[in-house]
């Protein structure tokens, strides 16, 4: 089966966000001109579904006589699994060589969501998503939260639209559709959208978002605010501008200001931080920008993204000295204490850094019957934030924390197979590359998901 023939598909992976939104128009040729963007469009890999299925399925815009009101309540499970074999530690042994942990593995029910939506007349509509991570974790249930919360309506039919509430804000390729893990190539986010060293906030409170129609041609803009992480009177920004030709090449730009002062929602010793803010901050002024593009060609999808974060920041002395607790590398020390020395205090509070992130990531289609697939992928991953540790309570990643200057290189390959649309089986290994200490040190891990998509009939 061809990516063309995919795309009939794309109204069912709707599913998974809430009304067509410029990510779909960027995957999909045939999305009507007049349809307003919607919350996520992933691309689906999947075979053609029968004409009785759930085609159209969330997108209500592309309703020919939309009811008064209408709803629906929809989601996704997903199953997952890690090993890994033996981890640095960013620390040599009595040999001088790096030092390297056991290493272990976890299986948690992952991401459980549960999504709701309706409309008035199919233009003024509302998205609720709820999520409940780690469901399957023995003594860590966590309770349900809510990841979004809008409502939006059309002030000049697809060309100006309003959302207010909690909404994912657009940015790059993945942001809007990290939620629809069962429909897309790939298990981990990218390295942008870590949840243990993100570069901005994903959620923000009110956008304003359009797009413009041309033959062959689709532009699509959004411009959000909100309180994010900021302080006092200042007013964080983001935008994003991108072009769709003919579903077949996607490119774009997005950016993001924290408008001023910004700080961290989480402290020294409460997990890493939930935005581009590090725990140990008394603020922290910084902007993000960067390129995505994918590239949509018969069976072939390949999609790559570079973003760039500087940063402004002062540290807070008191909560710079909880750090020496965990076990830093000699690296880290010089760079947080002067000489390398905890006792003798933290160096100045005054930072300027930089945050970068670069990935390539290819999937070929390969059809196995008249609905299975198998999607065989790579990707290269690279990531580098100085100002970051490995301690995950102390505000670290447990990952980016261990190398000197908080790099890294994660090689993946993987695949996935759909022996429907709706059920997703994924399989890959990924080695991450460190500088410990001037040597190479490696970091072998493998993961398998199994989700599946779900719908409470009418």
């Amino acid at each position: 089966m061809s990516w063309s023939e995919a795309r009939r598909l794309r109204r069912l992976s709707v599913v998974l966000s809430c009304v067509v939104s410029t990510v779909s128009l960027a995957q999909e040729a045939t999305v009507d001109a007049g349809s307003p963007p919607v919350e996520a469009a992933p691309v689906v890999e999947a075979a053609p579904v029968p004409s009785d299925s759930a085609e159209g399925w969330g997108d209500f815009a592309g309703a020919a006589a939309p009811k008064i009101f209408e709803g629906r309540l929809y989601g996704y499970i997903d199953s997952y699994f890690e090993n890994t074999f033996g981890a640095p530690t960013g620390l040599l042994d009595a040999a001088g060589r790096p030092a390297y942990n056991e290493g272990g593995w976890e299986w948690d029910v992952l991401n459980l969501h549960v999504m709701a939506q309706g409309s008035i007349y199919g233009k003024y509509r509302y998205f609720v998503n709820m999520v409940a991570r780690s469901a399957g974790a023995m003594g860590t249930d966590q309770f349900v939260r809510i990841r979004n919360a809008w409502v939006e309506a059309p002030l000049f039919g697809s060309a100006l639209q309003v959302r207010v509430g909690k909404t994912y804000r657009r940015f790059g390729l993945y942001n809007e559709i990290l939620d629809a893990v069962p429909t897309f190539i790939g298990i981990e986010p990218p390295e942008l959208f870590d949840a243990d060293h993100l570069m901005l906030t994903r959620t923000t409170n009110a956008m304003v978002h359009g797009s413009f129609s041309f033959p062959k041609v689709t532009l699509s803009y959004s411009v959000n605010v909100g309180n994010d992480e900021r302080i006092d009177k200042a007013f964080p920004i983001g935008g994003d501008l991108r072009m769709d030709y003919s579903g077949i090449l996607l490119a774009g730009t997005s950016f993001y200001w924290s408008g001023g002062p910004a700080q961290s929602a989480q402290g020294v010793g409460d997990g890493p931080p939930t935005g581009g803010v590090a725990t140990w901050m008394k603020q922290d002024n910084y902007f993000v920008t960067g390129a995505f593009a994918q590239l949509n060609y018969k069976r072939l999808q390949v999609q790559a993204e570079y973003w760039y974060a500087g940063h402004d920041a002062q540290r807070d002395p008191a909560a710079v000295a909880q750090l020496a607790a965990g076990k830093l590398t000699s690296w880290q020390l010089q760079r947080y204490f002067v000489d390398g020395d905890p006792n003798n205090g933290p160096t100045s509070a005054a930072v300027k850094y930089a945050v970068q992130t670069f990935y390539v990531r290819a999937g070929y289609q390969i059809a196995l019957t008249e609905e299975a697939t198998l999607t065989p992928y790579v990707q290269f991953d690279w990531y580098s934030n100085p100002e970051i540790i490995a301690k995950k309570s102390l505000g670290g990643d447990n990952e980016a924390g261990r190398g000197d200057g908080g790099r890294f290189i994660k090689l993946t390959a993987g695949g996935v197979f759909r022996p429907v649309p709706q059920v997703a089986l994924k399989l890959d290994y990924s080695t991450h590359i460190y500088d410990v200490s001037k040597q190479i040190a490696l970091e072998h891990e493998v993961r398998a998901s199994l989700s599946y998509l779900w719908e409470v009939q009418q």
